[in-house]
């Protein structure tokens, strides 16, 4: 700032500046991943690299995810769809009044995706050619905060429509002589003028739809004359109200509302899919599904995650598609090879004295010796390795690991089958999903742990009858037939089901052959493609395997952090590569922490009663010592660039205290003194540390203990 819009920090009639912020234009970084922890061995631009890796695999991974949770949707899209178009058309005669139809929907899974995709068909954008429906509708959104009393609640649902950009644009209204904007007469006639306008008749003629958000939290006595007021225009103004619940509706809106209320009330519910049944739609359908192939596999830790998260703590999908998000994240930037996940750089990059380290790590994967003592003819190998076998070789083990987890993909879908095929027929079956969770046989999959299943399946073949036999047969020979990859399976299948005639003769001992073959070629089947993916080389490169997934991340230990960062403040801030080591080990002092932080080691030496003039007393000794060390030039404390803005950070002391200072510096010095205690004791206060008290002006409590240094 300059000239008149300077400021003015010595005028003591300001209680308080604001300085805005004004970020380095010239200092521009682009985004990129977190150095690894083995940044010895990366790739040159490695971040930059595994950035871009990272977000064509998730890209990939989040399409398939919005395909399949658009599928589930769907069909409750349309079916509300259809419900807010047909309201005013499907109405019983003889009712003592007109019913103010209501939708309510039950999602505590889909959340935002759901209502947006609602949204987007009841009042799609000009350029979208995809709407289920052609009829017009108009809607308007409204949350708790806008419903605080019933003028404000009815002032939303007016403006919400009447604002709307449409043929007769935007009302210029005179407040002398026009309605209020809270008076449901302004909607109905513009509402009215719309319908002249546009020509509208009696049939096709818009419904107004008024969306109410979080409805649990609404006030149900503001709701309650609401929906009396706009029951009383129908039908001259057709609304239609949907409520966005995560709970089932039956029995809030029972609980809530008084029977008066609701006798004006049509209320249709519409539930969503819900429980343990989404997340193993969405896992079995992203990562074991034949007709998709994810770039990066997870896990069976990161399996258990996602289980153990949204049965315990979050349910919804938004939570889901963070959590898979973060997998592929975590494995981009941890490992350096994970640059290697869609192609391998060419052999001009992989040639300069950078990637030297690179390549070693890479020959050491790929060439080291199976067992503890190598064969004779092991160094002979190591020393006749180039770089263009080595591209060869990591082309090779990226092609054998997409085939494995392809044939680990098949074989599920087929074991699948032949279970699903079991219970039909009355057996047993493997329970999958009823006494086990589908997400622990996924789990068993990956794990390769699935040989009783299999030896069950097996015994369970030998007993089918004949016809039971056929079907399975063409059952299993229609799978195969649609998985070009399969020829030799579909050729087995083929010559077991030769042997077994299409008439009804008697066949106990085709029987027998056919059952004893189809078992004995399952087993073997199975066995030799449901096998771990870490017996692949490379393996960690597309598969997480069992890298756990980092839960600080999405539910952080805030105290911990905390109290951390303010008894430790230079273990958060970062180091420049020039500082030696013994400068970085060494134990930092108090009169070197920030304000902040010295107050808090003085409140750690206090009781439960702070005396407020002791605790600054303190603070002030730990300043002197402060200015006489960087008088005396023993240790002038450097500025610490830490990660946040941190106004409690120390900055340069320009003033001390001593015999030969004149009064007028040692008076700057004390409302120094003090302005640094007051800020520092604020930050606290706002932390949540202490409690002022309302028996001692000069004292405050202490709330947190059991803090270890």
């Amino acid at each position: 700032m300059t000239g008149g819009d300077a400021l003015n920090l010595d005028d003591i009639s300001q209680t308080t500046f604001y300085i805005p912020y004004k970020p380095d234009h010239n200092d521009q970084h682009k985004p990129r991943l977190p150095e690894s922890q083995y940044q010895e061995r990366d790739f040159p631009d490695g971040p930059d690299l595994r950035l871009a890796a990272y977000r064509k695999a998730w890209t990939k991974c989040l399409d398939r995810l919005q395909a399949i949770v658009n599928n589930l949707q769907t069909p409750v899209v349309a079916a509300v769809v259809e419900e807010v178009h047909r309201s005013y058309t499907d109405v019983l005669p003889g009712l003592p009044y007109p019913e103010l139809p209501v939708i309510c929907i039950t999602d505590p899974v889909f959340g935002s995706s759901f209502l947006t995709e609602l949204t987007n068909q009841l009042e799609p954008p000009e350029d979208a050619p995809d709407s289920l429906f052609s009829q017009t509708t108009f809607v308007t959104h409204l949350h708790p905060p806008d419903c605080g009393n019933i003028s404000s609640a009815m002032k939303s649902i007016v403006n919400g429509f009447v604002e709307k950009e449409t043929t007769l644009g935007k009302m210029k209204r005179k407040p002398a002589t026009s309605l209020a904007n809270y008076d449901i007469t302004l909607l109905s006639t513009w509402y009215k003028a719309l319908c002249e306008a546009e020509d509208f008749d009696v049939e096709s003629r818009p419904n107004l739809v008024v969306f109410l958000h979080e409805f649990e939290q609404f006030d149900p006595v503001v709701m309650q004359d609401v929906f009396y007021i706009c029951s009383t225009r129908i039908p001259d103004l057709p609304l239609v109200f949907i409520l966005s619940t995560s709970s089932p509706t039956t029995s809030w809106l029972h609980t809530s509302y008084s029977r008066a209320t609701l006798a004006r009330l049509r209320v249709r519910r519409f539930a969503l899919p819900s429980g343990t049944k989404i997340l193993e739609d969405i896992i079995l359908k992203t990562f074991f599904d034949v007709e998709f192939e994810p770039d990066v596999m997870i896990g069976p830790a990161n399996i258990q995650y996602l289980q153990d998260y949204f049965t315990r703590y979050d349910s919804s999908l938004d939570k889901v598609l963070t959590i898979l998000q973060l997998i592929h994240l975590k494995h981009s930037s941890s490992d350096p090879l994970t640059v290697l996940i869609h192609s391998t750089p060419d052999i001009t990059s992989l040639s300069r004295p950078t990637s030297f380290n690179f390549i070693d790590s890479l020959a050491a994967r790929l060439y080291a010796p199976s067992t503890q003592t190598p064969s004779e003819t092991h160094a002979e190998d190591w020393r006749s390795i180039t770089v263009p076998s080595l591209i060869q070789s990591v082309d090779e083990a990226r092609t054998n690991f997409r085939s494995r987890a392809r044939g680990m993909r098949v074989a599920f879908g087929f074991i699948n089958l032949v279970q699903c095929f079991m219970v039909l027929q009355g057996y047993k079956g493997l329970g999958w999903g009823q006494q086990i969770s589908l997400c622990d046989v996924l789990v068993d999959i990956l794990e390769g742990s699935l040989e009783k299943d299999i030896k069950y399946l097996g015994i369970m073949v030998r007993k089918l009858r004949v016809e039971q036999l056929r079907d399975l047969l063409e059952e299993t020979h229609l799978y195969f037939s649609n998985i070009p990859t399969e020829e030799e399976a579909q050729a087995q299948i083929a010559s077991l089901q030769s042997i077994l005639p299409s008439d009804d003769v008697d066949l106990s001992e085709l029987r027998g052959q056919v059952a004893t073959g189809l078992s004995d070629w399952l087993i073997g089947y199975l066995n030799s493609r449901l096998t771990p993916l870490e017996e692949s080389p490379l393996w960690d490169i597309w598969y997480t395997g069992l890298s756990s997934f980092p839960s600080e991340l999405l539910n952080p230990s805030v105290r911990a952090s905390i109290i951390s960062g303010l008894l430790r403040p230079h273990d958060f801030a970062e180091r420049s590569n020039s500082d030696d080591e013994s400068e970085q080990d060494r134990e930092v002092e108090l009169w070197e922490l920030p304000d902040t932080s010295i107050l808090f080691r003085r409140y750690l030496d206090s009781g439960k009663m702070i005396n407020v003039y002791d605790w600054f007393e303190s603070f002030k000794t730990v300043l002197e010592t402060q200015v006489k060390k960087v008088k005396s030039g023993r240790g002038t404390p450097k500025k610490q660039k830490g990660r946040g803005k941190g106004k409690g950070k120390q900055k340069a002391v320009e003033s001390e205290p001593g015999e030969g200072e004149d009064g007028e510096e040692e008076e700057k010095w004390k409302l120094e003194v003090q302005a640094r205690f007051m800020r520092a004791m604020q930050e606290l206060d706002y932390l949540g540390f202490v409690k002022h008290t309302g028996r001692k002006a000069d004292h405050v409590l202490r709330l947190v203990f059991d803090v270890d240094d």
